[in-house]
């Protein structure tokens, strides 16, 4: 009950996967964190949201600030093409398309080892802008990845997996783009010391009290059972009954 009483909801209606990115990088900063299942639901599907201490709100937000979290998902096909007009012209289809294939590509990207968030640009050729008896040239792509300091994926395999996905693409038509993101060295103010234990500075409070309850219920029983002790040693003993022998 303590503990839930200190806690204050850091980011909500979030999906599972952005409320782990957000309790892991909070917890490489040494801030203690719960991920919770949001029973009011959220817009699209599971929801959950993340708590943390309430002394540690400040330096939680800066966290996130500095990793851009909660990350937005790119939107992939099914996102795209749900949301169309009735009747949609070419070029809107198009660029609809286009967007739709480079958000399944970022999806797919950040998922590598390593990779902290992918952005993928696809330029696809217009057949009528060029004459009929002249060779289209081959679509191209840009890709912006963002990876851990002494993590960085292949490029020979990143631009494999997008010229894979696009018609009359090679991998020599794919720009790979790498910069490595370095993790944020943790505060040595997040953790503070009491007794043996060394805890964030968010819930020292609430251990504290918990520790100094427990101190006092367990003294509180000492001293029950040291009366009643003593009240068994002066009790009278009973006398003999008349005819005992």
């Amino acid at each position: 009950m303590l503990l839930c009483a200190c806690q204050s909801t850091l980011e909500g209606d979030l999906s599972e996967s952005q409320a782990n990115a957000i309790v892991s990088a909070l917890h490489t900063q040494h801030i203690g964190a719960t991920k919770e299942r949001d029973e009011g639901g959220g817009s699209q599907g599971a929801s959950y949201r993340v708590a943390v201490a309430n002394d540690d709100i400040g330096e939680a937000l800066s966290v996130l600030r500095a990793q851009n979290l909660p990350a937005v998902p790119e939107r992939g096909l099914e996102d795209v093409f749900g949301q169309g007009g009735l009747v949609p012209t070419a070029t809107e289809e198009r660029a609809r398309y286009v967007a739709a294939l480079g958000g399944e590509l970022s999806r797919s990207l950040e998922v590598m080892d390593g990779v902290l968030a992918a952005r993928v640009h696809i330029g696809l050729p217009e057949a009528h802008d060029f004459a009929l008896d002249e060779e289209l040239p081959r679509p191209r792509a840009s890709v912006l990845l963002q990876h851990r300091v002494g993590n960085a994926p292949d490029r020979q395999a990143v631009a494999a997996l997008v010229a894979g996905a696009i018609e009359r693409m090679n991998p020599q038509d794919v720009a790979v783009v790498l910069v490595p993101v370095a993790a944020p060295t943790p505060s040595p103010a997040a953790l503070v010391q009491l007794g043996p234990l060394t805890v964030t500075r968010g819930t020292a409070p609430t251990l504290k009290a918990i520790l100094g309850g427990a101190l006092f219920l367990h003294l509180l029983l000492a001293m029950l059972l040291v009366f009643v002790l003593l009240r068994s040693r002066r009790a009278p003993s009973p006398s003999p009954e008349v005819g005992e022998v």
